[in-house]
């Protein structure tokens, strides 16, 4: 399966898991190619926004461009958005991260798999319907 579908197919569950806890959401297709920064996924429920960036990797270490990471939070902010990364480790479910557990490693924000499991939050805990 290529990276984009592997990727496409994980931010349509995510959609299918929030539109089921009854929030609207809207997937922001071709967010990565978009010159504009902008999450994968948007979730609203009254009042209550949420961005998401969402990542399907297995592997022990998750990398995210830090000019994206940053612009995404930037996007986020403007909107009066919660930003969280959403990882779907293949096999085992989903980690949500919030953007500070991530540290600095030359041109991209890294976070370890351990890492993102002590720090990952459960999707009751983000949404706080």
């Amino acid at each position: 399966m290529s990276h984009y579908n592997k990727g496409a197919n994980a931010e349509r569950e995510l959609i299918k898991i929030l539109d089921g806890l009854g929030f609207a959401v809207l997937r922001v297709a071709g967010s990565g190619v978009n010159p504009l920064p902008c999450p994968d996924v948007v979730a609203l429920f009254k009042g209550k926004i949420i961005a998401f960036e969402c990542k399907a990797r297995k592997g022990k270490y998750l990398p995210i461009a830090k000019e994206q990471l940053d612009e995404e939070i930037g996007w986020a902010n403007k909107a009066g958005a919660d930003f969280v990364v959403a990882w779907k480790v293949p096999n085992k479910g989903w980690l949500f991260v919030y953007p500070a557990a991530f540290r600095l490693a030359g041109k991209n924000y890294m976070l370890s798999l351990d890492e993102a499991k002590k720090n990952s939050f459960e999707l009751d805990v983000i949404i706080k319907k």
